[in-house]
């Protein structure tokens, strides 16, 4: 994790001295989330959980058609696990940090797509039951949840002009969420956003 984050501190760095001057905006929109396990029983009582993001963009020109975008989001992640007499809601708050480089044929409006890592960090959670809930507990000791999470992100959206636009994106997660040795839990997200930029 850490080498990963240095390589994209890196690139960030050479990318802010190549570009042009940034353009800055927000976006804001819905996170469909689900998370993939290796326990086969787990599998079959997870559910979605929908939730929200919002945030900052910054598009850093690099070329006629190449972009360079930094985002910081305030998203909502987790899942649902129907146990059958009774469902418990795994909610997430954290801040996400997705580094796209986008590409689109004309520069002031149309398709684009990009892809680029993304990296999360869990500020809170709580288990939500029926009729209770719990703190989920953040560490590196059994039956805890790690903080970090690694991603790799893909998107795919339409510019309308200079200063709006809508897209989707799809995150994988590559890290594990679980301390445990043999269990994995690995967060997956579909976001759906519009936004705009300030200029």
């Amino acid at each position: 994790m850490k080498k990963l984050t240095l390589i994209a501190l890196l690139v960030l760095s050479a990318t802010m001295v190549f570009a042009q001057a940034p353009k800055f905006g927000f976006k804001a929109g819905l996170n469909l989330n689900n998370v993939s396990t290796n326990d086969d029983e787990l599998k079959e009582e997870l559910g979605g959980r929908t939730s929200i993001h919002l945030g900052v963009i910054t598009d850093f020109t690099m070329s006629k058609s190449l972009s360079f975008q930094p985002q910081l989001l305030f998203s909502g992640r987790g899942a649902k696990i129907d146990h059958g007499d009774h469902n418990d809601v795994y909610a997430f708050n954290s801040l996400e940090i997705p580094l796209n480089f986008t590409y689109k044929k004309n520069a002031s409006k149309g398709v684009f797509l990009g892809v680029g890592p993304s990296f999360g960090y869990n500020l809170s959670g709580k288990v939500k039951g029926d009729h209770d809930s719990e703190d989920i507990v953040f560490g590196s000791g059994n039956g805890e949840i790690k903080r970090l999470d690694l991603g790799l992100n893909a998107i795919f959206g339409y510019q309308f002009s200079n200063k709006y636009f809508v897209s989707t994106n799809y995150s994988s997660g590559l890290s594990n969420w679980s301390n445990e040795s043999n269990s994995t839990w690995k967060n997956n997200i579909v976001g759906i956003s519009v936004g705009f930029f300030l200029k």
